[in-house]
């Protein structure tokens, strides 16, 4: 069962009014990465290699970027806490879809502290606005869960 946000709300730092839909919360974007370089992925993550990520949009700093075809990691601004009773699980917000634009995510486990980061694959030219609203999460409560997140992304 999905937790609504008037619950959940407490799990993100940095919520706006406007952010609470009915049973989710709207995701801020805070950085845009261009990926370069190789990667390297094995079972026990002895090999793991991750490619490097250029920063080239800051919220922060910048009032827009106009984004080409190809793949991007986003940053979310809103840093999360997440109980160790619940997951998250964060999806496109249809307004993306809709320009040609998607989000890859991950499940975000019992006890995840930190800021979110998503593969964004543009397929059609955007222009992306500071903070744009751009995903969605809804939790869900674990039952019968093995542990809590302790994986290198953790607090970062």
């Amino acid at each position: 069962m999905i937790i609504g946000p008037n619950v959940t709300k407490d799990f993100l730092s940095d919520l706006k009014e406007g952010q609470l839909q009915q049973c989710g919360i709207d995701l801020k974007l805070d950085k845009i990465y261009k990926i370069e370089g190789k990667g390297a992925i094995d079972f026990s993550n002895e090999k793991r290699v991750l490619p490097e990520h250029v920063l080239i949009f800051d919220s922060e700093k910048d009032e827009k970027i106009d984004l080409e075809c190809g793949i991007y990691i986003v940053k979310i601004k809103e840093k999360m806490n997440i109980p160790e009773n619940m997951a998250g699980f964060a999806y496109p917000r249809s307004t993306l879809l809709r320009m040609g634009v998607t989000l890859y995510t991950a499940v975000h486990d019992p006890g995840y502290e930190g800021y979110a980061s998503y593969l964004m694959h543009v397929m059609n030219p955007v222009t992306m606005y500071k903070y744009a609203k751009i995903a969605q999460i809804v939790f869900s409560e674990v039952k019968d869960g093995n542990g809590t997140y302790s994986g290198i992304y953790h607090k970062k």
